[in-house]
């Protein structure tokens, strides 16, 4: 039955198109062919069709267990097992979006007092063309859910674990480790301000291309120090919960720093 090695064949190359575009989306942008938006667009052009490979794909699984008819099974294991994993990466990524947190792009140890961009990180992000305000807004309104909250309000309900590292340490060992911590991350050093205990980074994704900043404050508190940070993404609304876990990455990785 030569049905079932075209079907794994079909199967095969719905894979590679999918992932194709999947690529083309993330590369595009960050070539500059489109802007961001764009590239999702192509990003769910590369779904839909994973989606329609890993529909043939099962079918092509049922009907040759049927037929017992092995013909062709490394295409179509391969190009089901590819094709899923293609349209799960981002229907993951907008599962999380609509359902899982909050949308919201900045996110700070204290909401209170937040640290600030400097104007040089300011200025960069202006050049970069960033569509978010590089001003904390915690008081803005943000629904969700069927629910409005502020954005601060939001970041405490989502994130109740992200607070202020406070250490029985003078200011100028805790910066040095928040240092030491940055730089482990693998972000690039924007600014490393020993005197004002400042450090300023960013944060590159490697497929879109997505820049974060980063900021990060020292300074004395009570017997020691207090060390607070601030992630915030240049661009779209919902950050996915990446700043987030950016920020709980640093504490454990300052938390290991001698």
């Amino acid at each position: 039955m030569r049905i079932v090695p075209t079907l794994a064949k079909l199967v095969f190359a719905g894979f590679v198109a999918s992932l194709a575009l999947a690529l083309a989306a993330g590369f595009g942008k960050q070539l500059g062919f489109w802007d961001f938006r764009f590239g999702f667009q192509v990003l769910s052009w590369g779904v839909f069709v994973g989606i329609g490979a890993v529909v043939v794909g099962l079918i092509w699984l049922i009907w040759a267990l049927i037929a017992k008819n092995g013909a062709g099974a490394l295409w179509g294991a391969l190009g089901l097992a590819g094709a899923a994993v293609v349209s799960a990466v981002p229907l993951h990524g907008y599962y999380t979006a609509m359902y899982l947190v909050p949308p919201i792009h900045d996110i700070t140890t204290d909401i209170q007092d937040p640290p600030v961009f400097s104007p040089a990180q300011i200025k960069a992000r202006a050049a970069d063309h960033a569509a978010n305000s590089p001003a904390y807004d915690g008081a803005a309104k943000v629904t969700w859910q069927g629910k409005t909250l502020t954005v601060s309000q939001w970041q405490r309900k989502a994130y109740p674990d992200i607070f202020t590292a406070r250490v029985l340490i003078t200011p100028d060992r805790l910066y040095d480790r928040g240092l030491k911590a940055a730089q482990a991350m693998g972000w690039h050093i924007a600014l490393a301000d020993q005197k004002d205990h400042r450090i300023e980074a960013t944060d590159t994704s490697l497929f879109f291309g997505f820049t974060d900043d980063i900021v990060i404050r020292v300074a004395k508190s009570g017997m020691g120090a207090k060390l607070d940070i601030r992630s915030e993404s240049r661009v779209g609304i919902s950050d996915i919960g990446k700043n987030a876990a950016r920020i709980r990455a640093f504490m454990k990785t300052l938390a290991k720093m001698g």
